[in-house]
């Protein structure tokens, strides 16, 4: 609504005898009077259809409240005016200017919710985060039917964990609750959801979506801060066997109270979408955030997800508990991980083994791991010893160039080899039920095609680009890697990206061997490429790129699944932050970019021409 109809809104500075708007009179006349105002509001022109529809809903809990009893017992002590309407004339004249709420529906898999513009956080392009945790949480449901039953057959006490009945989730910010009717109507293992927000209108919109779908049974309800919720869950009967984190933005907040509330052998799934901060465009936020310093480059988003999985690996380790990934991806502009929590203090002492710092080249972009600490096994003897000095020098030995330093980050397989084909089967065999089946399956087949104990990678056209010299063929670079013993997979995050147990200079040394098939121009002194076409090969005298038979393209073969699929629509991203029940109109994301496009152009210009003149 336009500022000059502030007054006619019923806030809490508003509502009383002392409104300027309305005076004290008999309760039949305030609400005659408030009938007239809110018809002159929603016949306003600068008043669209969902904002007249958000201001009565809105208005009539005001009606409602403990509030407005009391302003009408002080109002009824006043003389009625002369000429007022009669008290049942006056009701019905406000309930006929009421306008009616038409709800939208959306239908997702198989739950339909209902809701109104602005006033809950919805985004489509999280459908495949919801398909994917459907059915990774059908599958987890079957791991912990399997453990209990072999824990009774093998007369194995439980100690004070209750039996398992079925799945317990808590979403801890859960929106329109459309998750959560999703885990109730599609996955047969659920026995409670509890579905929480701190919003006041989403936990409405929540209550409304749980009657309309007829899940009451199942899930409920929940007004609280998430954190609190948690904190309040971490004895151990109260624990949830799945705790689901899907913020808007960083989920860091979450984590200390998710890894005490999940219970042992529990799921945590976590979702964050800040890639900007995690892939190293604010490596100082990102390190106040996660406790890690990201570092950009092409392996940015599969650095992201490692440390997320450190951090919350920290997060656990303080309540002697550690965490194992079933599967963790990187998806359009978000990362989803999903961790087993376990409860065990010997299990945390080898948490420094796992995590490594990242000293990254400035230059070439080689980088190298230093393991926080090592475990050494001699028979029954284990020590715990703290890692070694940095593993390079000061200087690049490729191109002399400096190194930065990142992380932690997770150095370990980021999925369950076992427990990923079992998600795979569990889509193809439920492909009518998942609208998200294609990008999903193609983003878990990839993944499951990665070296899993080899962590970041490298991409062919950065190397490329190093030496100005063109990008040789996936399948001619793969063949000389492969034909010199070494390694070689893909990456789920990146189409030109290659994961290898070579050592760079092997890379390098096969970079060279391509630039003296594809002469290059002599490079500028001082950069990368001059030092490191400068050099002589090392570990490899003799590149051979024959094409390997497995890696020829056959036209008679099958199509493989494709694994890295294009946007579905334009503006396919995070989207706008959830406006709660605010009346004004959200642009569009592309109103929004033409609107600030150039903004600063101005000033930086005013800067500029400051910056000459001082100079001057």
């Amino acid at each position: 609504l336009p500022p000059n109809f502030h007054p006619l809104i019923p806030s809490d500075s508003l509502v009383g005898p002392t409104c300027k708007t309305w005076r004290a009179v008999s309760s039949q006349t305030w609400l005659s009077q408030v009938s007239r105002s809110l018809r002159s509001v929603t016949s306003h022109r600068f008043c669209t259809a969902p904002a007249a529809a958000l201001f009565a809903s809105r208005f009539s809990r005001v009606l409602r409240s403990s509030k407005f009893g009391s302003v009408r017992t002080m109002a009824d002590t006043a003389k009625p005016e002369a000429g007022s309407a009669p008290a049942g004339a006056a009701t019905e004249s406000a309930e006929a200017s009421k306008p009616q709420i038409e709800w939208a529906t959306l239908k997702e898999g198989k739950a339909e919710v209902l809701h109104l513009p602005g006033e809950a956080f919805y985004n489509p392009a999280q459908v495949q985060n919801r398909d994917l945790s459907v059915a990774v949480l059908r599958e987890f449901h079957k791991i912990c039917e399997a453990e209990a039953a072999e824990r009774k057959a093998s007369g194995k006490s439980q100690g004070q964990t209750p039996p398992y009945e079925g799945l317990r989730v808590l979403e801890g910010l859960s929106a329109t609750g459309l998750r959560a009717v999703r885990y109730a109507k599609e996955i047969d293992g659920i026995r409670e959801v509890v579905a929480n927000d701190f919003s006041a209108a989403a936990v409405e919109s929540i209550t409304r979506n749980i009657e309309h779908n007829s899940v009451q049974q199942k899930v409920t309800a929940s007004h609280a801060d998430a954190s609190m919720l948690m904190y309040q869950c971490r004895d151990v009967e109260k624990r949830f066997h799945v705790v689901d984190l899907d913020p808007y933005g960083s989920a860091a907040p979450f984590l200390d109270g998710a890894v005490q509330s999940v219970a042992d052998g529990g799921l945590l799934a976590v979702t964050c979408t800040d890639l900007a901060v995690l892939c190293g465009n604010h490596s100082e936020a990102c390190h106040s955030k996660y406790g890690s310093t990201s570092l950009r480059g092409k392996h940015c988003h599969e650095f992201a997800l490692r440390i997320v999985v450190s951090c919350v690996e920290a997060h656990a380790n303080r309540y002697r508990r550690h965490v194992e990934p079933l599967l963790c991806v990187h998806m359009d502009f978000y990362v989803r991980l999903f961790l087993r929590v376990y409860t065990s203090p010997n299990a945390v002492k080898r948490s420094p083994s796992k995590q490594a710092m990242v000293y990254q080249c400035n230059g070439c972009g080689v980088y190298h791991f230093a393991p926080l600490g090592k475990v050494v096994e001699k028979g029954n003897s284990i020590k715990y010893l703290p890692g070694l000095g940095p593993p390079c020098g000061e200087s690049c030995e490729h191109c002399q160039h400096k190194h930065q330093l990142g992380g932690p980050i997770w150095t370990q397989p980021l999925y369950n080899p076992a427990f990923l084909d079992k998600v795979k089967a569990q889509l193809t065999d439920n492909q009518q039920e998942f609208a998200s089946y294609k990008r999903i399956f193609g983003i878990v087949t990839a993944l499951g095609e990665e070296l899993p104990a080899i962590p970041l990678f490298y991409d062919l056209t950065v190397l490329s680009r190093h030496l100005n010299v063109s990008c040789p063929s996936n399948a001619a670079f793969s063949s000389a890697l492969l034909n010199a013993g070494y390694s070689y997979s893909h990456s789920h995050t990146c189409p030109t990206a290659f994961k290898t147990d070579a050592p760079p200079q092997a890379l390098w040394d096969i970079m060279r061997a391509w630039t003296k098939l594809h002469p290059v121009k002599k490079p500028k002194e001082g950069s990368p490429a001059a030092a490191l076409l400068a050099q002589e090969n090392k570990l490899l005298p003799d590149v051979d790129f024959t094409v390997r038979a497995e890696l020829k393209k056959d036209s008679k073969a099958p199509k493989p699944t494709p694994k890295y699929m294009p946007n579905p629509q334009p503006e396919w991203g995070p989207m706008q932050r959830a406006a709660g029940f605010s009346t004004q109109g959200a642009a569009s994301l592309s109103s929004k970019r033409a609107r600030n496009q150039g903004k600063h152009a101005e000033r930086n210009k005013r800067r500029k021409k400051e910056g000459g003149a001082e100079g001057e």
